[in-house]
């Protein structure tokens, strides 16, 4: 069973997806981000979940240990990889159905 806990503006890895999360805050200010809460030390935390209003899980998104790159974006329809935060924040913002990006129904 997988848990998550809240990842609210505050919550910081000192990695750029903490740039990425802001610029999507931006884009969208109504995301609701979501991290991977896990059991044990050794398992792989890095992985979020966005989405707005009532579908809270349209995005997934993974990262290196800390927030580094590669980001990872993952839709039911597409999955895109890359090192760039602009792209990243694209592909999410995309993902959500932001206006400012694209319609929401494909991924860069």
């Amino acid at each position: 069973m997988s848990r998550t806990r809240s990842w609210q503006q505050g919550d910081l890895t000192d990695g750029p997806v903490d740039q990425v999360f802001a610029q999507v805050r931006q884009a969208v200010p109504d995301v609701i981000i979501k991290r991977l809460a896990v059991t044990r030390a050794s398992d792989d935390d890095n992985v979020y979940f966005l989405g707005v209003g009532t579908v809270p899980d349209r995005v997934q998104f993974d990262t290196g240990q800390g927030g580094q790159p590669p980001f990872q974006v993952e839709t039911d329809s597409c999955r895109v990889v890359t090192s760039d935060v602009a792209e990243a924040v694209a592909a999410v913002s995309a993902g959500l159905g932001s206006g400012d990006v694209g319609s929401g129904d494909d991924l860069p």
